[in-house]
């Protein structure tokens, strides 16, 4: 079956596929839920166990994957398996103590998180969270050890079989407690098929010392994931607090995201970029300009799309009550006008994490005054402006450091002229779909 998949494939294409694949399955399941007969509330309640559980894990998550590669690059050849071992250890030590956080602590955690006391079936999500969570690491192996296909290969297994168990029983109407419990017996066989191809099944004594220079070494990438994610987490906890409803909880969740496919690439992008212009500054910049106007003529006419026939489908796609949904889709839209642009590559390469973390610590500021301002005047759509504007707030902020600091000029990596076209274009769509 490996054989089915292109010769050519390399690991930055792999580890694409691989996102897209992460980001479809949650769309998808999504799809799935609108068109069960699960009522809107109850979808908000599976919505809000995925916000809990991306509050818990997801700042420290990126944070950690992100290290495993600088660790393993810098680790002389015969402590490359032990730091790949003991990155897994860390993860199962704070697995461990989410899970625990989650079933003790939940009268204080949920009203901090959420505003409300109590949600259905939260113990089965965090046995869920308590054996998936461990298994995240796997794609980088697969990366550091040059197994493309086995990336690819295991994204399919992973959200393919994510999608069937939660889906099928909750479309043969046994419940999204069912789903929630068939999720959890996948995530076993993830965590059992990780510890294999990590240690062979065995579990050998942590390296103490490699495990506090890891957390030491992920620490600043940890702390620079909180902020950027509390951006995006403070929607949901403004649309709790504000509107104290399961199914305007759902409206917003469903409308608040991008374009499926925008973040996985450019991430992706991004990241295989990063030791480029690091070995060949010219190279590497003229690289980035190339692809991103690449990147620009795909994802914009795919957005506009988007944008142009949302009010159509998104109530096919998912259903009535999710009309409202739509036109906040098309307010996230917008944000790809930011995202296109990739300084931060270029920060990263320069080793100038600092200046990332302190334009981002910015962002958040201007987030939390935008959203709450927003939120009262304008309500749902005035919030999914405020992430909007916020964006380009770390964009300006790079580009202005890349200028002033490390001389870098800003035509060196974007290409102006489709860059201005493209963008105009998208923004007047914009409008002419809100008239209309």
């Amino acid at each position: 079956m490996l054989k089915a998949l292109p010769k050519r494939l390399n690991s930055t294409l792999a580890m694409q596929m691989y996102q897209v694949m992460r980001t479809g399955s949650a769309v998808l399941t999504g799809v799935v839920l609108a068109k069960s007969t699960l009522s809107t509330a109850e979808i908000g309640q599976w919505e809000m166990l995925l916000y809990v559980g991306t509050t818990l894990t997801f700042f420290w998550v990126n944070g950690l994957l992100q290290s495993v590669a600088g660790m393993y690059a810098q680790a002389p050849e015969t402590r490359r398996p032990a730091v790949l071992y003991n990155s897994f250890v860390v993860f199962c030590m704070i697995a461990l103590l989410v899970f625990l956080l989650l079933v003790s602590g939940q009268p204080g955690i949920l009203p901090l998180l959420t505003g409300i006391r109590e949600i259905p079936h939260l113990e089965w999500y965090a046995l869920f969270l308590l054996f998936n969570l461990p298994s995240y690491p796997l794609e980088y192996v697969y990366l550091l050890r040059q197994k493309p296909n086995a990336i690819v290969w295991w994204g399919a297994f992973s959200f393919g079989f994510y999608l069937l168990a939660l889906g099928v029983p909750v479309l043969c109407g046994y419940g999204l407690e069912t789903g929630i419990i068939a999720i959890a017996g996948l995530a076993l066989v993830r965590f059992l098929w990780t510890l294999r191809e990590i240690s062979g099944f065995r579990w050998y004594s942590p390296d103490w010392p490699l495990i506090q220079q890891y957390i030491s070494f992920a620490l600043p990438l940890v702390l620079s994931s909180v902020v950027s994610n509390l951006m995006l987490l403070l929607d949901n906890w403004l649309v709790n607090w504000y509107y104290q409803d399961p199914a305007v909880f759902a409206v917003y969740r469903y409308g608040a995201r991008e374009f499926p496919l925008v973040p996985a690439l450019l991430f992706a992008l991004g990241a295989s970029l990063v030791p480029v212009i690091a070995e060949n500054q010219a190279l590497g910049l003229a690289e980035l300009k190339r692809r991103t106007t690449g990147m620009m003529h795909v994802l914009f006419p795919m957005t506009a799309m988007a944008m142009l026939t949302s009010d159509w489908w998104f109530p096919m796609v998912f259903n009535q009550n999710f009309r409202e949904s739509a036109f906040l889709f098309n307010i996230y839209l917008l944000t790809l006008c930011s995202r296109v642009l990739l300084p931060s590559a270029i920060m990263l390469s320069k080793g100038d994490t600092g200046a990332v973390f302190r334009i981002t610590l910015l962002e958040l500021a201007v987030k939390l005054i935008l959203g709450l301002t927003f939120i009262n005047f304008f309500g749902l759509p005035g919030l999914a402006f405020s992430v909007v504007l916020s964006f380009w707030v770390e964009k300006a902020g790079l580009i202005w450091l890349l200028e002033k600091k490390h001389r870098i000029s800003t035509t060196d990596w974007v290409d102006w002229r489709w860059y201005l076209g493209y963008s105009a274009g998208l923004v007047a769509l914009f409008v002419y779909s809100f008239i209309w």
